[in-house]
């Protein structure tokens, strides 16, 4: 039989377990950690070049299979891969004790290591508080950073990790551990998780990128694993774009200077086609332009709008995950439901750690679903396909939509 004590000390625990939408929510009585809420900062208005794309570092070319090649020459099969052209590098700076990264290019400064241990969503704010608390690195406006921001970091040199080793920390024994490096970003999806296979069916969800396998996805906020956290600050109108429709079938961002078409291709391709697709564009000066490429996964992920999705659970929300100014074509998942394409970007992928680059990126627009079709990784996730159907198997059909791009050469006011 219980005493007196054991009860009141089991109803204060009790007590402790209170539910929130953003993940477990523990009150304040003894021996119980402080209320925790993940605290959005809001962001500034885009302005000409506030968004500037950092390059893949991706500088060789493969075919469909898993060969390195010469780089392909324009009318040749295969040209138009990410490392055939021009991108911005990244620029690091690492401040005298070590603690944060400045990159020049984005403005963004960001936690050297990141914090230590895993976490839920929610509980990243208990990381953010410490830093801000201690003055980390001489700074108190520590934030977790959106998923653009995040994805800035992101470094295909060599892939596993998907970073920049020389400058970024990331913790790991061995390949299998590298492949759960997940940070968490500050963007919640819209939907909810669909898989029926998981007891989580339902749950809340936020994206995250995996610096170790390279995929963007969304993750159960408040059950399942724990992620990483690596904090930023700086720059609040990074990753906002400002879109400008030039009246002509296409649509500038002068955030990042890339200019877009309005419409895709209208049909899934394999990868060797989607590039060859940017060839044929060329030679017809579409919509007025000769210099349509395939972008690479940086870029198309760039036009993300991680506000919108077809699964999204506000009707005003409810859509591709991209500006409106945009058409998708529409498509048939694998469930039989109403949906948006994946899209190519000319980045190759490698499935793990010493495997080959058979695969490239793509980019769901529409639910990021599985066989079943369940929407189990969100609109908006990364992930790597097969160049050609018939390949082994990855995580679509080898059948993509194309959005080609060219740079706006859009002149940036000063002052």
């Amino acid at each position: 039989m219980r005493t007196l004590t054991e009860k009141r000390r089991t109803g204060r625990l009790a007590a402790c377990a209170l539910w929130a939408g953003f993940g477990v929510v523990l009150c304040i009585l003894t021996g119980c950690p402080k209320d925790t809420e993940l605290q959005i900062v809001p962001r500034d208005q885009a302005y000409a070049g506030c968004y500037p794309i950092v390059g893949t570092s991706q500088v060789d070319c493969w075919d469909t299979a898993d060969n390195k090649i010469d780089a392909p020459v324009f009318g040749e099969a295969l040209y138009g891969q990410d490392a055939q052209f021009p991108r911005t590098e990244s620029a690091y700076t690492k401040s005298d004790d070590g603690l944060t990264v400045k990159d020049e290019v984005t403005g963004l400064t960001w936690q050297q290591s990141g914090a230590t241990g895993n976490y839920y969503w929610a509980g990243a704010q208990n990381v953010i508080d410490t830093l801000n608390k201690q003055n980390y690195g001489g700074y108190n406006d520590w934030r977790l950073p959106t998923i653009k921001e995040l994805y800035s970091l992101w470094n295909a040199s060599n892939g596993w990790p998907y970073i920049d080793e020389q400058y970024f920390t990331i913790d790991y024994s061995d390949e299998e551990e590298l492949s759960h490096a997940i940070f968490w970003s500050s963007n919640k999806y819209t939907g909810l998780l669909a898989s029926t296979l998981d007891s989580a069916s339902g749950a809340e969800m936020a994206f995250g990128v995996n610096f170790g396998t390279g995929h963007i996805k969304a993750y159960t906020i408040s059950t399942g694993p724990r992620h990483l956290v690596r904090c930023v600050r700086g720059n609040l109108a990074y990753g906002v774009n400002l879109f400008k429709n030039n009246g002509d079938g296409t649509i500038s961002d002068l955030a990042t200077g890339l200019m877009w078409p309005q419409a895709d291709n209208g049909s899934g391709v394999e990868w060797e086609q989607a590039l060859a697709y940017a060839q044929t564009q060329n030679s017809a000066n579409y919509l007025g332009h000769n210099d349509w490429r395939l972008p690479n996964t940086k870029e198309l992920q760039s036009l993300v709008d991680y506000t919108r999705s077809p699964a999204a659970t506000n009707a005003a929300n409810v859509g591709p995950a991209i500006d409106p100014l945009f058409s998708c074509t529409g498509i048939t998942n694998e469930a039989g439901n109403a949906d948006y394409p994946f899209y190519w970007t000319s980045t190759s992928a490698k499935p793990k750690a010493d495997g080959p680059y058979g695969f490239a990126w793509h980019v769901a627009f529409g639910r990021a679903v599985d066989d079943n079709g369940d929407d189990i990784h969100g609109a908006g996730a990364v992930r790597f396909d097969t160049k050609a159907i018939g390949d082994a198997p990855a995580e679509g059909s080898g059948l993509n939509h194309v959005r080609l791009v060219r740079d706006a050469n859009i002149t940036v006011p000063v002052g």
